[in-house]
């Protein structure tokens, strides 16, 4: 009996342990996966707050502002540079939201002499963004790595870069929110239809 006994406290001590493990676990899991996640952001700030930005490639430079409608409060995209002119919400918001969203896949600790290795030399786009507090952010796209399914990319880099940096593997959706023809950074226009003029109403025989 007393070996019965003992059994039974044993068994009851390993399912409260293991209960107690379970809470545990249940608690500190989820933080450990936000902590995970916010780690891997590229940036912290939400879309919303981008006032202006910058796209630089090789062949031009971008320029948009957020303007707000006076009446109802709504805001809407114009470009600027180029040419001054409303921006397509659509490629607007594509970009804006990578850039809100967007993670790193990894990591690399890199030195300055590796800097043309990635295509940070020599950048397929940069992107700088304002923030509602004047806060400035920007993301260097440098290569697609080795995979095609990231490019390498430097995210607030120090002016002159350091001899030491850190580089990034960021989706390959970022080249296709930056490498854009002009045309599609503007709004499209309407088509234009010819009001037709109603015919005239025949005139009733005269007998």
């Amino acid at each position: 009996m007393k070996l019965q006994k003992n059994t039974l406290v044993l068994i009851a001590f390993a399912l409260s342990l293991a209960g107690a493990v379970s809470i545990i676990e249940f608690q500190v899991a989820p933080k450990q996966e936000a902590a995970k996640e916010a780690q891997q952001k590229i940036f912290t700030f939400k879309a919303d707050r981008i006032q202006y930005f910058t796209i630089k490639t090789p062949e031009n430079i971008l320029t948009f502002e957020r303007v707000y409608d006076t009446k109802g409060g709504k805001s809407s995209w114009e470009m600027k540079v180029p040419t001054t002119s409303p921006a397509s919400q659509a490629s607007v918001d594509f970009l804006l939201d990578r850039l809100a969203t967007g993670k790193s896949d990894r990591t690399i600790n890199a030195t300055s002499d590796r800097i043309s290795e990635f295509g940070l030399d020599k950048p397929q786009a940069t992107v700088t963004v304002k923030l509602d507090n004047q806060e400035t952010h920007r993301l260097v796209l440098g290569k697609t790595d080795f995979s095609g399914r990231f490019l390498y990319a430097l995210a607030n880099p120090s002016e002159p870069l350091g001899q030491n940096f850190s580089v990034l593997l960021v989706p390959f959706d970022f080249k296709n929110a930056t490498q854009r023809p002009l045309s599609e950074w503007k709004k499209a226009e309407e088509p234009k239809t010819d009001k037709q003029k109603p015919s005239p109403a025949p005139s009733p025989d005269r007998q």
